[in-house]
């Protein structure tokens, strides 16, 4: 659930969804939340779930870009109701209110959009505001763009898409690692919000054995609000995503994992994860206190090396699972399973490669604590079921699960809907709509609401 739940919507770092608006890594799933109190007052504990459809917006255009785009909620008018940013890599981005209806569309016909090839692949954006005191208020997107084979850093009014400023990204937008990945985190020392974006290295093939992948974080390149060029660091087998580190609970940023590296805000490696092959990097990547009878928090990381928990201040490793109890581990959450406060859970999932693959629940000091016999993807701790003690985890196409195999609730509420703009084709799941929801509390009303999208459509779903 989100913190706010004022009809003025909250300074924007200081909501518990920059998780969403500041570094949603879509097909990684984000970062860990604490959501769960051990003083929670309970609702009515519910066994399944159901969802109203509260939006429908029609798409037009073609139903493959529609669905192969990413969306980010946005309150591009400042009045605590969330409208919908729609953007395919380098190709169109548009904006919806918050009825359904669109308010621009900009188009770059030669530009490259997300591959069908890489079916779980999405551009990454953030949502800020980007105008500093300028009237009227309102939330801005930050995106990556191209200009013929230049690949841009754009900061975009939100209500308009007007463009306000623009800076270069090394690399070429043609190539098939133009990946844009935007995390931005407001850092402890300044007060001031950092944006880090992924790049490789120049010299191809040449550099970080063969795998110098943008998605892999081979180059973090930081930029200020001005989109000013900060630092730049080199982290050859990074990872595929980003965690903040929050020492002290205050919303404020001391350091940040990019991968198995820690970095400062001013781009120097403070320690590697102790034990991690040098040529391996991290698939998944979370932070938190995984035990509140413990002081600090921890990284918890899963990769073709293993997975395991280190020590988040100086990446010192405290216990590993073995391959033979976990084979082939791809994506983790954190998330609160037993009541609060008791230890943390580790929900981690093998790669869909895998025969049969399946989803584990690893304890807080390390040990195998069940098999729940299928794969769940987990996308982010929530919660859902009434129990504000415990938490969910939203999986792909939002279906949404318990620590213990048990599925609360499916895809069927949305998956047969259909627009009138667009004639539908293809019939594999990823052609229909795109597999990673966005969970979030779009009217302010302290309930979070799923937004979905496919070839024809944008549904916004209010659970109930």
């Amino acid at each position: 659930m989100s913190a706010t739940s004022s009809a003025q919507a909250a300074p924007l770092d200081d909501r518990l969804d920059a998780r969403v608006l500041l570094h949603r890594n879509a097909p990684r799933g984000m970062e860990y939340v604490p959501l769960a109190t051990a003083t929670a007052i309970n609702g009515s504990r519910r066994n399944a779930l159901n969802v109203d459809v509260h939006i429908k917006a029609e798409l037009d255009g073609t139903a493959i870009d529609n669905v192969y785009a990413n969306v980010l909620p946005l309150d591009f008018n400042n009045n605590g109701r969330f409208e919908y940013l729609h953007y395919n890599g380098y190709n169109f981005i548009q904006a919806f209110n918050s009825s359904g209806r669109r308010v621009w569309r900009i188009t770059n016909p030669a530009g490259r959009k997300n591959s069908v090839t890489a079916a779980t692949h999405r551009d990454g954006a953030a949502i800020l505001e980007l105008r500093g005191q300028e009237k009227p208020a309102g939330q801005d997107v930050l995106h990556c763009w191209a200009e013929g084979s230049q690949r841009l850093l754009i900061a975009r009014r939100g209500i308009t898409g007007a463009e306000l400023r623009r800076a270069k990204l090394d690399g070429t937008a043609t190539s098939s690692g133009s990946v844009c990945y935007i995390s931005v985190y407001r850092m402890q020392s300044t007060g001031k919000p950092i944006i880090l974006v992924a790049h490789n290295q120049p010299g191809g093939n040449t550099r970080c054995d063969g795998k110098n992948y943008v998605d892999y974080w081979t180059r973090v390149v930081a930029f200020d609000l001005q989109l000013n060029r900060l630092w730049q660091t080199d982290t050859c087998h990074a990872g595929h995503q980003t965690a903040g580190v929050d020492e002290n609970g205050d919303g404020l940023t001391e350091y940040f994992f990019v991968g198995k590296y820690a970095l400062d805000e001013n781009g120097k490696i403070r320690c590697t994860l102790q034990g991690w092959n040098s040529k391996d990097h991290v698939d998944a990547i979370r932070v938190g206190q995984l035990d509140p009878a413990k002081p600090g928090l921890q990284a918890v990381a899963v990769g073709q090396t293993g997975m395991a928990a280190f020590a988040a201040n100086d990446c010192r490793r405290l216990w590993s699972v073995g391959s033979s109890l976990v084979k082939n581990g791809q994506e983790l959450a954190l998330a609160q399973f037993d009541p609060a406060p008791a230890p943390l859970s580790i929900l981690v999932t093998q790669r869909g490669s895998e025969p049969k693959p399946t989803s584990y629940v690893v304890s807080a000091q390390g040990k195998l604590l069940r098999n729940l016999k299928r794969r769940i993807v987990p996308l982010q701790n929530a919660e859902f079921d009434g129990d504000r003690r415990t938490d969910e985890i939203l999986s792909m196409w939002g279906t949404v699960d318990d620590g213990f195999g048990r599925q609360l609730l499916s895809r069927n509420w949305y998956w047969n809907l259909k627009g009138t703009q667009v004639k539908e084709t293809g019939r594999q799941d990823y052609d229909r709509w795109a597999p990673f929801p966005v969970l979030f509390d779009v009217d302010s009303d302290g309930r979070d609401e799923m937004i979905v999208w496919g070839q024809s459509l944008l549904v916004v779903g209010k659970l109930r």
